[in-house]
């Protein structure tokens, strides 16, 4: 065997210190606790009397040298570990209460590397593994090698008074704008922000419509228009549409130019000026389009926390649309609602992790069509109730227009209405926008005539 296996990754002497100040406080047994579990433990002896030592700590017994050897020997394993000469050798050095949580964690720090060297081992046999895909058995890696790299088995408590402040700063910030500031990703529309103060770190969006609502266009408006000053880069995953059709009507958005004119070729020479223009400006912004129509949601994965490593800046994840992505992952017992369910749960833990607002959007169920009141409800949400539990911000996108037999309204611009259904940490409510659809271009309601 390769010796690498045989001398593994260890610190005896720390393991000792670490189970010595436990048996002589209990406050300091409390704190290692925190940070290690017994499978820390290198040495079968140490992670036997840490154990032993733990059930008694949650049975808040008391820890002397009695009580401790009785119960070594209840438990059978007195004489293993050494007897009173074990015990005593343990107790006997006072100082290492002193260092306790340091020694805990050179034990622990031995441990993910054993670990590692573990994960290791199970990478190479999943790599001969022919009953499972190549996507199933890299997410399998990925999370071995998440599972062995954790550093914590717990979250550090914060006292509010080293959150309130920064805290405090963020609402000062806002109130010297009069409310302008949005502690989020600015949508660029002037409503949204106001009940959401944009796109919050972390936040799982979802802009949901039936087909032709406009849900596309509402997206791409909030990459193109929305953001900052200092244009921080966002992630576009259209599997719907191809790279090139999506720019196209980010040109006419940006130029204010018939979509179609724009599809034919045939245009004044000003509005091909207005184009050229557009181009100008379209590539200055940091938007980066993904158009993979197979898209799982390992690959989603991924390759956000790869485009994160390149740009640490990312200010927005796009998804259109999430009905359409799979979850990688072949398992012929589960049902749609539950894949869908799993590609919801990913998304918003992909939101946490990468710190970055994600935007989902999400097609509705027919029932809506079957009800003489057209709007949408939060269960009209295609395939999974998962995607309204998951879901941080959920906005239904409705126009009235839409259902209507007069051709003429083809020629007219089209008044949206932009529910927010649900608002974790805001209001709910119904606002109006403007849909010029001809340039496929949402606007806050009143910068331009919604016609009638």
């Amino acid at each position: 065997m390769n010796p690498i296996y045989t001398n593994l990754p260890n610190n005896t002497e720390a393991e000792r210190a670490v189970v010595g100040a436990a048996m002589l406080s209990k406050e300091a047994l409390g704190s290692v606790i925190e940070i290690l579990k017994p499978e820390d433990f290198f040495d079968i002896n140490n992670k036997i009397a840490y154990e032993i030592l733990i059930s008694m700590y949650m049975a808040d017994k008391p820890l002397d040298f009695i009580t401790i050897s009785n119960e070594f020997k209840a438990k059978g394993v007195f004489d293993r570990l050494g007897g009173q000469p074990f015990i005593a050798e343990l107790m006997d050095d006072i100082s290492v209460l002193a260092n306790v949580t340091y020694h805990a964690g050179i034990v622990r720090e031995h441990s993910i590397r054993r670990k590692l060297i573990e994960a290791g081992n199970k990478i190479v046999a999943l790599a001969y593994q022919n009953d499972k895909t190549t996507a199933e058995i890299i997410a399998e890696i990925e999370k071995l090698i998440f599972d062995a790299s954790q550093n914590k088995n717990f979250s550090e408590f914060r006292h509010v008074r080293d959150v309130i402040t920064p805290v405090f700063v963020n609402v000062e910030e806002r109130v010297k704008k009069n409310g302008a500031h949005t502690a989020g990703y600015p949508t660029g529309f002037v409503d949204l922000d106001g009940y959401t103060g944009g796109f919050q770190p972390g936040s799982l969006n979802i802009i949901a419509a039936r087909p032709s609502m406009g849900k596309t266009a509402f997206a791409m408006n909030i990459a193109q228009f929305g953001g900052t000053e200092a244009n921080i880069p966002v992630l576009v995953f259209s599997l719907e549409m191809p790279a090139e059709q999506l720019v196209l009507r980010m040109l006419a958005a940006e130029a204010e130019v018939n979509l179609s004119e724009l599809s034919t070729g045939i245009f004044t020479t000003e509005n091909f000026n207005l184009v050229r223009e557009a181009c100008d400006v379209l590539a200055k912004r940091e938007i980066y389009i993904s158009d993979d129509s197979m898209l799982t949601a390992i690959d989603f994965r991924t390759r956000c926390r790869r485009f994160k490593t390149k740009h640490p800046e990312l200010g927005l994840i796009i998804v259109d649309y999430l009905q359409l992505m799979s979850s990688g992952v072949s398992n012929i017992n589960s049902s749609r609602q539950q894949e869908v369910a799993d590609i919801s749960r990913m998304l918003k833990a992909v939101a946490r992790e990468l710190n970055c607002p994600v935007v989902a959007l999400s097609q509705l169920s027919r029932a809506a069509e079957q009800r003489v009141e057209k709007k949408p409800q939060l269960s009209d949400l295609r395939d999974s109730g998962a995607i309204e539990q998951d879901a941080d911000v959920v906005i239904l996108l409705f126009r009235e227009d839409y259902y209507s037999d007069d051709e003429q309204n083809d020629e007219k611009n089209s008044k949206a209405d932009i529910r927010i259904a649900k608002n974790r940490n805001g209001s709910t409510g119904t606002f109006h926008m403007t849909f010029r659809r001809e340039i496929t271009r949402f606007m806050n309601y009143g910068e331009d005539d919604p016609g009638n």
